[in-house]
């Protein structure tokens, strides 16, 4: 692990997180616990032997731990569950000024989108009551819940009765016309609130 040698907040900073690919297992595993295979496959091109050197330095410093049993995973530490607003500053920072195109051929996993939500969402005091929405697309389901200051989410269905049922990735936030459109009428208005928390449209980097 590179050592700047600098008597700085900052340096001392990156010395643990400026490697290339830390940031980013960071991230997936602000999302979910995940096997070594899970982000070998959603890490992809970074190489198995890099991302066991990744994984040993992040134990080391404290950012991550190893849980055993019938199927060992990583998960963050308290140190590492600080890192949630430095990521999601940058996923703020990455949305407006590093640019919307896609990279041909660019991987993509629709749960990175629950933390760009999270990145976007704009507390509304005058909410009364929480909403949660379920997305669903394909075989790939997810959860957010909202209420006045407050986001939360999760993979899979939702623990508790959604308000709103997205059938359609988080990504298709940004035509919110059309989604809501094609909602029941039921839904809609809901759906409208839910929406009005997130700054999202048609011209917003995915």
């Amino acid at each position: 692990m590179r050592d700047y040698r600098q008597n700085c907040g900052v340096a001392r900073a990156s010395d643990l997180l400026g490697e290339r690919w830390t940031l980013l297992i960071v991230r997936d595993l602000l999302i979910a616990p995940r096997r070594f295979s899970e982000l070998e496959r959603r890490l992809k091109g970074m190489g198995t032997n890099l991302l066991a050197k990744r994984l040993k330095d992040l134990q080391a410093a404290g950012i991550i731990r190893q849980e055993e049993g019938e199927t060992p995973h990583y998960v963050l530490t308290q140190m590492g569950q600080s890192l949630e607003p430095l990521v999601l500053e940058l996923a703020r920072w990455g949305m407006r000024w590093a640019g919307s195109s896609r990279k041909p051929g660019g991987l993509h996993f629709p749960d990175w989108d629950l933390l760009a939500l999270k990145a976007l969402f704009v507390p509304n005091i005058g909410q009364k009551h929480p909403i949660i929405a379920a997305f669903a697309d394909g075989e790939w389901a997810a959860w957010v819940r909202i209420d006045s200051n407050a986001f939360g989410f999760g993979l899979g269905p939702s623990p508790a009765m959604p308000d709103i049922a997205f059938d359609c990735p988080i990504s298709a936030l940004r035509y919110q016309s059309a989604v809501v459109a094609s909602l029941r009428p039921a839904q809609r208005k809901i759906a409208s609130r839910f929406l009005d928390c997130f700054p999202i449209s048609s011209n917003s980097p995915r």
